[in-house]
């Protein structure tokens, strides 16, 4: 009896709300190193002042019980595809005024069962994207563009300007959450200084306003959070090993890093609107989980960078720390105090230097960026 034919696809889409609730621009800088063999748009081709929406990792799994040829289409009608692998067919974006918009990418590939003589990339023994690969049902993915690159998925990564489908008010009245559509599985996540605490609300319906959030956070361990993530997915309609290896690839920057943060899954049929796929040959079944994650700023959070802001001319050494500790969210923190008049000036300085752009140099290298 002949065996259907599955793809199931999963990925995170981040965003970062100020205090204010509202999205900060500059969303666009990596958490974690991606392997050298994948394919990136050419940088003068992104636009990151504009990009409010981080689309991280979508992966896509085939599950199919001889060879067939597929045929694979994404749009992203507010956003580019940057990274993607193995090479793809088609990449770009549609004709239209904006050149942030109508995104598109695309790939014609063979799959097949697995086998242990499969050869796929090389990658260091710490690289995240090996928990991509830990689920060995799915099939072989072989694209015929280019040299033929093989993987056990196909991978993509995109920058837009859009809205997740939930506000996030860090200091409203105590943390206030708004869906515009239904959501699942939602999990507010602090951490600081290594203290975990958090919440699981479980669900949202469209229209619905949750106050107080902040206030009802308890201790927890990184296992417990996980484990019931981990079951929303596979409730969701992923398969085990998927669910374990978006938790995984995920779990520090969910679970371990300082901030404060919404976790929740979103609808297949936002996703299917947002980012549209086509699938050919067509699949039975197909299923698309995304986590929505929006970081929240704090007051405390915004007056600490300030304050680093300003005494960084007397102090550089001391204050470069309290900078570089920000990591990706440098940016959208300086975008959100730039609109502050107060130094304004210096801010947007701030915002064309390398360290800013690229997370790369010293407290010497800044200040002489600065010209300070």
């Amino acid at each position: 009896m002949q065996k259907p034919f599955i793809v199931h696809e999963w990925g995170t889409f981040l965003a970062i709300a100020g205090s204010h609730g509202v999205t900060l621009e500059g969303m666009s800088h990596e958490e974690h190193p991606l392997p050298d063999f994948v394919h990136t748009l050419k940088k003068d081709n992104v636009f990151p002042k504009f990009v409010t929406l981080k689309g991280e990792t979508p992966v896509i799994y085939f599950y199919t019980d001889r060879p067939r040829k597929v045929q694979v289409g994404v749009d992203f009608p507010t956003g580019l595809w940057t990274h993607w692998f193995p090479s793809a067919m088609r990449v770009g974006r549609y004709t239209g005024a904006d050149p942030t918009r109508n995104g598109h990418i695309g790939w014609v590939a063979q799959i097949a069962p697995p086998s242990p003589q499969d050869r796929l990339p090389e990658i260091a023994p710490d690289s995240l994207w090996r928990f991509a690969r830990q689920v060995p049902q799915a099939a072989t993915v072989q694209v015929t563009a280019g040299s033929g690159e093989t993987e056990r998925f196909l991978f993509y990564r995109g920058l837009g300007r859009a809205n997740l489908p939930v506000q996030f008010f860090p200091e409203k009245n105590g943390g206030r959450l708004v869906a515009s559509v239904p959501v699942q599985r939602v999990i507010v996540v602090s951490v600081e200084q290594g203290k975990l605490t958090w919440k699981p609300i479980m669900d949202l319906k469209a229209g619905q306003t949750l106050e107080g959030i902040r206030t009802r956070l308890r201790p927890g361990t990184v296992a417990d959070i996980a484990l019931h993530l981990t079951h929303g997915l596979v409730q969701s309609g992923l398969f085990p090993d998927e669910a374990a290896a978006l938790v995984n690839t995920w779990r520090s920057s969910y679970f371990e890093h300082d901030g404060l943060r919404v976790l929740f899954i979103l609808p297949q049929t936002w996703t299917e609107t947002f980012i549209p796929m086509r699938v050919s040959p067509k699949p039975d079944p197909f299923i698309r989980v995304m986590v929505g994650r929006i970081e929240g700023l704090t007051v405390g959070r915004e007056a600490h960078v300030a304050a680093a802001v300003q005494g960084f001319t007397a102090h550089p050494e001391t204050h470069f720390a309290t900078l570089a500790a920000q990591g990706r969210y440098l940016e959208p923190i300086l975008r959100r105090l730039a609109t502050r008049p107060a130094l304004r000036s210096l801010y947007e300085k701030l915002l064309g230097t390398e360290f800013v752009r690229t997370g790369k140099g010293d407290a010497l290298a800044l200040r002489n960026q600065l010209a300070l």
